[in-house]
């Protein structure tokens, strides 16, 4: 459940509409991204080679969080300061988040890679970065 949730999140703010669930196993999560609902074109397959156990902690999702409740990312770029995004978790979280804190939380989000699936074949990653 971890995995589905991270994923709503960061896929969320990587511009997905949608994601429909197609295979759940111990060693990994797949589904189709849906950019447009009325669009049938606009779709992505994933593959994340994730166990349930090592999904992302709590504070990792509630970045991939606020950068997609806060539409944060120009593609799949932070268009925010550093300092200003701290502040923005800082308030999400209801405390002030301690900067070296808050770095391995955003270095932990932006060395996350999700696999893209074209005809079968991992081709491409989804990512996040400043």
């Amino acid at each position: 459940m971890r995995r589905k949730q991270f994923l709503m999140e960061f896929l969320g703010a990587l511009g997905a509409k949608e994601i429909q669930w197609q295979k759940e196993a111990d060693t990994s999560i797949s589904g189709v991204v849906i950019y447009e609902i009325n669009d049938p074109e606009e779709v992505q397959e994933f593959i994340w080679h994730v166990q349930e156990s090592e999904a992302p902690s709590e504070d990792i999702r509630k970045l991939a969080e606020l950068l997609n409740e806060k539409s944060l990312l120009n593609i799949d770029q932070i268009n925010v300061a550093r300092h200003e995004l701290r502040n923005l978790y800082s308030k999400k979280q209801g405390r002030i988040v301690p900067e070296n804190e808050f770095i391995a939380i955003l270095e932990t989000l932006k060395s996350i890679e999700v696999p893209m699936v074209d005809e079968g074949k991992e081709t491409d990653v989804y990512f996040i970065h400043e």
